[in-house]
């Protein structure tokens, strides 16, 4: 990170209950929100922020609830319609009347969502590899589904549980990213250590995908989009797949897309999908 942007980690206390944030430069400089996928948590951006931070922007990336260092709430407090609505009391209490949503998967998924509930907040979205929840391929979404087992995982050591996931997880390339990522979900646990994120909160997202018509949802995407879609598979499948592709193209004619030689994971590594992301926001 240049030293020349400051970094601050602090709480948001929203009615749904807190919420985990960092921030990346000055909190007078424009709102981005940046929003993560179903088992992630804020840094899952950090490639990304490394080719976004500007002087003209405030790049402030959330754990949602039942994530990292955020709270865990009680089962039946997550879903669609809650996250948008904590992503929005979020930029408001950043004192953000419109602002930049970047969302990767879920977050993708949150940004739609908001895009329909209150499109006057947005002034641009970004979809990173998701456009809805009931039109992913059945191999990606069992993939997906699979990662969650490692919410469960108690090791004795934060190198363990790395080691496990580089063997494990199929991520490829594997970059010092992944090492930081996959530390940061840890927290002590006994003598040892385990992933802070809630499973329960997870799969109550993940079935919850399934409760909107995406199709539907599309339309109200008015506000200038980018979609950036992944061309490798995972779990034999695609989160965004040729056809996804075409008919939300047909539904939103103006969006942009951009198309990476990545899978829904390395995604979040790559330069080209980072660069495209920039670009568009400027």
């Amino acid at each position: 990170m240049m030293a020349a942007f400051t970094e601050q980690d602090f709480d948001l206390r929203l009615t749904s209950g807190r919420v985990r944030a960092r921030r990346i430069g000055s909190p007078k400089a424009p709102l981005v929100l940046l929003v993560h996928g179903l088992s992630a948590h804020l840094h899952a951006f950090d490639d990304i922020v490394d080719v976004l931070t500007a002087p003209y922007r405030q790049l402030v990336a959330l754990d949602l609830r039942g994530r990292g260092r955020s709270e865990i709430t009680p089962t039946g407090t997550y879903g669609l319609d809650a996250h948008c609505r904590d992503v929005l009391e979020a930029a408001t209490q950043l004192e953000a009347d419109q602002f930049d949503l970047v969302g990767w998967s879920m977050g993708a998924m949150i940004g739609i969502g908001i895009a329909n509930s209150a499109p006057e907040r947005l002034r641009r979205l970004v979809l990173i590899d998701g456009a809805g929840g009931d039109i992913i391929d059945p191999g990606a979404v069992d993939k997906v589904a699979k990662g969650l087992a490692r919410l469960e995982m108690v090791v004795e050591q934060r190198s363990d549980y790395v080691h496990a996931l580089k063997t494990a997880s199929g991520i490829s390339p594997w970059t010092p990213f992944w090492n930081r990522y996959f530390e940061y979900e840890l927290g002590p646990h006994g003598q040892g250590w385990k992933p802070t994120t809630s499973k329960s909160a997870c799969v109550e997202d993940l079935n919850g995908r399934l409760d909107h018509d995406w199709s539907v949802l599309w339309k109200g995407i008015t506000m200038p989009a980018l979609l950036v879609r992944c061309l490798l598979p995972i779990g034999g499948g695609f989160v965004v797949s040729d056809s996804v592709r075409d008919e939300i193209r047909r539904v939103v004619p103006g969006m942009k897309m951009v198309e990476v030689e990545s899978d829904h994971y390395t995604v979040m590594n790559s330069r080209a999908a980072a660069d495209a992301i920039n670009e568009f926001l400027i």
